[in-house]
């Protein structure tokens, strides 16, 4: 079988590190909204990166556990600078996703 750069398929947020609580909050739902095995967090100092191959998942009801207080997905808009693939949002999640599976 041939190798699969993990890296070059990599899809989620790039979160600024003015934010710590809703960064850790992220990492810490990244775990528990996808297989766990998969999730890749990036510290840069500056940013973060947390992405998965393929497809990410952020629950709203998991960002609301983590941080144990109400939340609205569109918190994450000022800490979120970039992010890799495309986005799909809705009330209750955002999935950030491929276009094509050879991208």
């Amino acid at each position: 079988m041939p190798h699969v750069d993990r890296t070059s398929h990599l899809v989620g947020p790039v979160l600024g590190g003015v934010f710590p609580e809703l960064i850790e909050a992220v990492k810490e739902a990244a775990y528990r909204d996808n297989p766990p095995d998969e999730v890749v967090i990036e510290d840069r100092d500056g940013y973060v990166r947390i992405h998965a191959p393929r497809v990410f998942r952020l629950r709203r009801s998991t960002m609301r556990e983590v941080l144990g207080r109400p939340f609205e997905l569109a918190e994450l808009e000022p800490a979120m600078p970039a992010f890799a693939g495309r986005i799909k949002q809705t009330r209750d999640e955002w999935i950030w996703y491929l276009e094509h599976a050879d991208n």
